[in-house]
């Protein structure tokens, strides 16, 4: 079982002399806090547990006993409202609300200037969201090893012929199969020279002999997402080819080596950064080495120039340096990794070495 009260009193520390509650309409930090897993609610978490509400629609009534147990449950669609009742019962003067996750009308929907202040801060939950607790990793293992079995089942069955969309097809298929939830996100399918667009979206283009093919896919189980990359050739491997390959798998390596306790981010960035640099291929690795993962697929902490967090035991990043080449190919490694005492535990098993199919 989850502690979600546990969660909320961390977030009460976190408010200490910032504000008195907090409010949260973004379906995400709803759950993380109270299990709530429904698409419409509001959550106002006050200064002890016991002005805690959850607010949503009828159609969550059943759903928000069973999933937020140790919390007040109202039903009620005028969420604004009912916040305002409570807030004002309590003569509570600040709320704090996250910056990044409430929208301008939301904001001056909720905004009540004759009676409390709105507090602004960006990113409220991620000090609390970027370590996952002993549940949370159980989640991103599952999902992280569906992900892994998939995608190297699916690597050996790779021949020219098929196309970018079926193998996309395939890796959901598979998923599902294997007992995931659905995708963690659209998988990314690049053969040949689409494979120089990071985020490409998989088209009906065939795989031909010569190609290289990145895969970028992930399962969601439980609400928690897995993130895995790998780029296998098809038939063949041309020198150039071979190159870059060589050089992301050394720069993947020196990350996953950096990702350590205490580490800073910028420094496990600069650590995959310098050797593609070095080989002067700086300019062809276009985004950040990493990012959290977790009930997003994209969350703090981010491996990249000048960020400044220290890394913590038991954060889930990804690391996935790359290089791209327009009108060529690229080439993407990535793992999600397990924060530890010592060396990052890679979560998405499976080869780095240069792997022929077909």
């Amino acid at each position: 079982m989850v502690d979600y009260l546990s969660r909320r009193d961390a977030l009460r520390k976190i408010l200490i002399d910032k504000a008195e509650s907090a409010v949260f309409l973004d379906p995400v930090s709803i759950r993380y806090l109270s299990g709530f897993s429904g698409s419409n609610a509001a959550l106002l978490v006050g200064q002890d547990n016991n002005l805690d509400l959850l607010l949503t629609d009828s159609r969550y009534t059943q759903r928000a006993k069973d999933e937020s147990p140790d919390i007040e449950v109202q039903i009620d669609r005028e969420f604004t409202k009912q916040i305002h009742k409570q807030l004002e019962s309590k003569s509570i003067k600040k709320i704090a609300i996250d910056s990044t996750r409430m929208n301008i009308a939301q904001g001056e929907a909720l905004s009540n200037k004759d009676t409390f202040e709105l507090v602004k801060i960006r990113e409220l939950l991620a000090p609390l969201r970027s370590v996952k607790d002993e549940y949370e990793i159980k989640q991103i293992k599952k999902a992280c090893a569906i992900t892994a079995d998939t995608l190297w089942f699916l690597i050996n069955d790779l021949r020219p012929g098929m196309n970018e969309k079926q193998i996309s097809n395939l890796l959901q298929e598979g998923f599902l199969k294997r007992g995931a939830d659905g995708l963690a996100f659209a998988s990314i399918v690049a053969s040949g020279q689409n494979s120089a667009t990071p985020h490409h979206e998989p088209t009906k283009r065939i795989l031909e002999r010569g190609d290289m093919v990145t895969i970028d896919c992930g399962a969601l189980v439980n609400g928690y997402h897995a993130d895995m990359t790998r780029t296998v050739f098809i038939g063949t491997c041309a020198d150039w080819q071979k190159d870059i390959y060589d050089l992301v798998m050394k720069a993947q390596e020196a990350g996953r080596k950096k990702l350590t306790a205490g580490a800073i981010a910028e420094e496990v960035d600069e650590a995959t950064r310098k050797i593609i640099r070095d080989a002067n291929y700086g300019d062809f690795f276009v985004h950040g080495t990493g990012h959290g993962v977790g009930l997003e697929i994209h969350e703090p902490v981010f491996l990249a120039k000048d960020v400044k967090t220290k890394l913590s035991i038991g954060s889930c990043i990804t690391v996935e340096p790359g290089i791209y080449l327009p009108g060529k190919g690229g080439v993407r490694i990535e793992d999600t990794c397990l924060v530890t005492e010592a060396e990052a535990e890679v979560l998405t098993p499976g080869s780095h070495e240069i792997i022929c199919v077909a």
